[in-house]
């Protein structure tokens, strides 16, 4: 378990880091995503882009709220 969640961790990190160049060192699970500088439009291409990359389909609807890394990466294990 602990390997895979690493492996989340960091596939979120990365995914996050090359498609809008946040810092990987600015990003802690507790990050909100307004202060990294994501926003609704970006968030949507980070989720496809983390599906694509960790092929896997998440459960997104509109009542599901993302404030944090956190969240992201609790719906990833939760996905999975």
């Amino acid at each position: 378990m602990i390997p895979e969640l690493y492996s989340i961790f960091c596939d979120t990190y990365k995914t996050m880091n090359r498609t809008f160049d946040v810092p990987l060192d600015s990003i802690t699970a507790d990050s909100e995503l307004s202060d990294l500088g994501i926003d609704e439009f970006s968030f949507d291409v980070i989720l496809m882009n983390i599906e694509s990359r960790m092929n896997i389909t998440l459960p997104v609807d509109d009542d599901y709220e993302f404030r944090n890394v956190g969240d992201v990466i609790t719906m990833i294990e939760s996905s999975k």
